[in-house]
């Protein structure tokens, strides 16, 4: 294809040249300009201005992803940029103006002399934020909010919009956005047109202004029949003013009127599973519409929860080349950084859509706000983790669900007191390193870290660095506490910020059977990782049966939990005395951080605490039940203070997809302080003949490796006919070995993982099992005589499995 070029002449410099200037053709887009204003801001911070500095920019137009990449490049006092198109441009930009912004010097020569030479390109094309339109009020007539959204989301490289709605916070009911937005000829009595029009207005406002950002805007109607539903007891209601048998020529008409409303947009999209509505309704709808507004650079979108790959692809086969699926990355939570949920989880997780070849792209859609629901969290390694693994199945990118996605943007909602209500309007503003960290990592997973760490000495001055480890500490515990006290994969199912891990019929939304609460019932757990995780009632079991196992049980979770309890607490004690602004934002984010290590240590020591008791009362050893009321009280020592921590700054919280109204934390230790008061009686109830061996832990019961290893990604050949595969691994342990196994499934998350023995040959440990196409994952437990064992990728540390992709 042939390269057309722009030029872009910054000739920027301390002791400014004849030729110094700034020319900026007319047709360069509007996201390098706003580009070049940033740069603007950063160059004031050492009062120069673009006369005094050089710099050279040139945009190339490639095809996607390329059109992101950028080479910055500096010679002597010059600097030159090319970019494979406006929107590398713009990254260049900005990344010019940050390196110039954390600088040090008064001139051009000083600056530049620190500037560092750089070349890059995005690991997914599409980044996306997943925000929700919020109804009641109607939160998309807020532009002055989505203006400084949109800048926030640039900033920080995000590229796409993704909103879905129409959302009501308080029923958490999803109402058609279409009787919302247009005017559909032959359906007058759809809608208010007043009302149409000023929420029209304020989307084109929208997509526009974010267009001049380089962000594109995604549009996913979720209802096709209900009409503003403001009860979750209210079933759904057809659209008033449309005929019985008319909704599919009705959505198609709405369809083709908002595209041709609005011809910036990106991705149009629906949902299929929830409807009950077969694969040729949304042609007859929405396929209509879309050949209808003659809109030729438009995709269409929807979600695989709720249908099946058989079910989309004659949508996406009618739609070729322009059909992206979004799938759950992990169900409604973000629990594990890696694609987790396995064998049980249905549409909860990928199933096959990542056989190929197929007619759609994929979109990994990030659920969070199920699990981050009010603490700030940003834990970099995690985030790096995440987006490593967003390749998988030839992704084009991900879309990443906001902080406000469920809950309001406004901070007054959140807060007691109006002093700290002030110090950021929205909500989303005091997430500012959520969205810088999934914004540049997933640009660029190796993004340096002194890079980040720069913005939160922007933010908190000499307390930057403390702030960052307390950040980096603390948010280790709210994942993995949702991932080994896993109650269920909706965000229905579990607030892990906000609950103890016990369950009722009255906090489980939908539930008919019958659950008893009971101080054991948290030891009947499961976890988001069968494969990675070993509960804590099997992992009790297993040891009084001798039997020896490779994944992280509850003691290695509990010393990761108090672990990163332990940091955080160490890091909040070194920060230094703030004031003004900085100390404003501390004030929050230390609530947030504390009450996060604070639910660590209440959780390690339940989890303890619980295997003692489990295990004390199977087998009749009384210091172990002592044991377990110990680590018990200690727990609800942990909790209360959570709660002294949270209950004064948050005002009481409606969390209405757990059912919890005026929520405050302190009310849960009174329950507590009743369930643990039942040790007794579960001790008085023991099987008394019952005796085994007191509870003896490995190094790996412990969370250590004890010795075993894995040496690098094992080795594996496929056999002529296709049908089977070899693995071989270089295990090696301290102690003499006893097992190797290969653990291994076909890659189709419903299908089940299995063991297979791997026998010592010359080049290592082999095994040979089935292969088909659709691609397989694998992993090696190695155990050694003295029962330690653990299984490779080590999950603490990387996706805890080996991946042969599709063929």
């Amino acid at each position: 294809m042939k390269r057309l070029f722009f030029c872009l002449l910054l000739t920027l410099g301390f002791t400014a040249p004849a030729h110094a200037a700034l020319r900026l053709p007319a047709t360069v887009p509007d996201q390098v300009r706003w580009a070049a204003g940033e740069l603007d801001q950063a160059l004031a911070q050492h009062r120069l201005t673009r006369a005094n500095i050089e710099a050279t920019v040139t945009i190339a137009v490639k095809p996607e992803p390329d059109d992101q990449a950028f080479a910055l490049d500096r010679s002597g006092t010059t600097v030159t940029i090319a970019a494979g198109g406006p929107a590398g441009a713009k990254y260049g930009l900005l990344e010019l103006a940050e390196q110039v912004r954390a600088a040090s010097g008064d001139n051009w020569r000083e600056i530049v002399a620190g500037l560092r030479s750089t070349k890059q390109k995005p690991w997914v094309a599409i980044r996306a934020d997943n925000a929700f339109i919020h109804i009641h009020p109607f939160v998309l007539n807020d532009l002055t909010m989505w203006r400084a959204y949109i800048d926030m989301l640039a900033r920080n490289r995000f590229n796409m919009l993704d909103l879905h709605g129409a959302y009501d916070l308080d029923t958490t009911g999803f109402s058609n956005l279409y009787p919302m937005l247009v005017r559909v000829p032959g359906y007058p009595g759809v809608g208010n047109p007043a009302e149409q029009a000023k929420n029209l207005a304020s989307l084109k406002a929208i997509v526009a202004y974010a267009t001049s950002r380089g962000v594109r805007v995604a549009l996913m109607n979720y209802s096709i029949n209900e009409d503003r539903p403001r009860s979750p007891t209210k079933p759904p209601s057809p659209i008033k003013g449309v005929p019985a048998g008319q909704i599919a020529d009705y959505t198609a008409k709405a369809t083709a009127q908002l595209i041709r409303e609005l011809p910036q947009l990106y991705m149009l999209g629906f949902r299929v599973g929830e409807t009950g509505q077969p694969a040729d309704f949304f042609k007859q709808a929405y396929l209509r519409g879309f050949a209808m507004a003659g809109n030729n650079s438009l995709r269409l979108y929807t979600r695989s929860w709720l249908t099946s790959k058989e079910q989309l692809e004659p949508i996406a086969a009618a739609a070729p080349g322009k059909f992206d699926v979004e799938i759950k990355y992990n169900g409604e939570h973000l629990g594990l950084p890696y694609q987790a949920m396995q064998e049980r989880f249905a549409t909860y997780s990928y199933e096959h859509y990542l056989d190929r070849p197929a007619d759609y792209g994929i979109l990994w859609q990030v659920r969070s706000n199920g699990t981050h629901r009010f603490w700030s969290w940003a834990n970099t390694d995690f985030i790096r983790q995440t987006v490593r693994t967003f390749r998988l199945g030839d992704a084009r990118g991900f879309t990443l669900e906001s902080p406000v996605s469920y809950f309001s943007p406004y901070a007054a909602k959140m807060y007691r007191a109006p002093a700290d209500q002030a110090v950021f309007p929205y909500v989303w503003q005091k997430d500012w390193m959520w969205y810088l960290a999934w914004g540049r990592l997933g640009y660029d997973p190796e993004l340096p870290e002194a890079t980040l760490i720069q913005t939160w000495r922007d933010h908190y001055g000499a307390g930057g660095d403390a702030a960052y480890r307390a950040m980096q500490a603390a948010s280790r515990v709210v994942p993995l506490v949702y991932a080994y006290r896993f109650i269920g994969a909706d965000h229905r199912d579990y607030s892990p910020e906000t609950e103890t891990g016990y369950t009722t019929n009255d906090s489980v939304v939908g539930s008919r059977t019958p659950i008893p609460l009971s101080l054991l019932q948290y030891a009947q757990d499961q976890t988001e990782d069968d494969r990675s995780f070993l509960p804590i009632d099997k992992f009790v079991l297993g040891k009084m049966d001798g039997l020896v196992d490779g994944r992280y049980g509850p003691f290695a979770v509990a010393a990761r939990l108090h672990d990163a309890s332990g940091e955080a607490d160490r890091a909040i004690a070194d920060m230094p005395p703030l004031t003004g602004r900085a100390a404003d934002e501390w004030r929050l984010l230390h609530t947030d951080l504390a009450a996060a290590a604070r639910l660590g240590d209440y959780h390690a020591d339940r989890i303890e605490g619980l295997v003692w008791l489990d295990h004390g009362v199977r087998t009749n050893e009384r210091g172990e039940i002592d044991q377990a009321n110990v680590l018990l009280k200690r727990s609800r020592d942990a909790w209360a203070a959570l709660a002294g921590l949270a209950d004064p700054v948050y005002q009481p919280l409606n969390n209405p997809l757990r059912r919890q109204k005026a929520f405050s934390w302190g009310p849960a230790l009174a329950d507590l302080e009743k369930l643990d008061a039942t040790t007794e009686d579960l001790w008085n109830a023991r099987p008394k003949g019952a005796h085994h061996n007191p509870l003896l832990l490995t190094d790996t019961d412990k969370g250590g490796t004890g010795g075993l290893g894995v040496a690098g990604q094992p080795t594996y050949r496929i056999a002529a006919d296709g049908k089977s595969i070899a693995v071989t691994a270089k295990a090696s342990a301290a102690r003499p070995i006893d097992r190797v196994i290969l653990w291994w499934k076909p890659l189709p998350s419903d299908a089940h993982w299995r063991a297979q023995e791997m026998i010592m040959g010359n080049d290592g440990w082999r095994a040979e099992v089935p292969f088909t196409r659709e691609g397989l994952m694998y992993a090696v437990e190695v155990q050694d005589v003295g029962g330690n064992a653990r299984s490779f990728p080590l999950q603490a540390e990387t996706r805890p499995f080996w991946v042969i992709d599709p063929r």
